[in-house]
């Protein structure tokens, strides 16, 4: 088993605070991953899925109604890992997407995301992804004959 630390920043209810997120690999053949948060009051959170972007997501479900948000690119409103992106680095590296624009600005899922402002909840920056998948559709046509 592979197990990285990170620290990170989080809002509790609304409180800025720090954190650790634990990202453990499994040699095992299921081929999963987990992340866990540990919170120094609230205890530690724990999510397994089979990439890290798709832990992240079923982690901020466990943290959403404890109004827990983490400050990283991940939980940004306009932030993607394409499903090569999952296969390819777990999950760490996604883009910042921009609606009618593809995605060419790479960034790092579990880097510090500075504009608070982004910090959003899974049901909304899943919107946000279909919003901006929805905007793509027909708007690169006109270059294919």
């Amino acid at each position: 088993m592979d197990v990285v630390h990170q620290k990170v920043a989080i809002y509790n209810n609304k409180i800025k605070e720090n954190a650790e997120l634990i990202f453990e690999s499994y040699s095992d053949s299921s081929g999963s991953v987990g992340i866990t948060l540990i919170l120094d009051k609230l205890g530690s959170y724990k999510f397994q899925d089979s990439d890290f972007y798709a832990a992240l997501f079923g982690l901020r479900a466990l943290l959403e109604p404890k109004n827990i948000v983490m400050c990283i690119n991940g939980c940004r409103l306009d932030f993607v890992c394409s499903s090569m992106g999952q296969q390819m680095s777990q999950g760490r590296v996604g883009y910042i997407i921009e609606m009618e624009k593809r995605a060419t600005d790479r960034a790092r899922t579990f880097d510090h995301c500075d504009d608070l402002n982004k910090l959003t909840t899974v049901s909304k920056q899943t919107d946000y992804i279909r919003q901006w998948s929805e905007s793509l559709k027909g708007y690169f046509t006109g270059y294919i004959k």
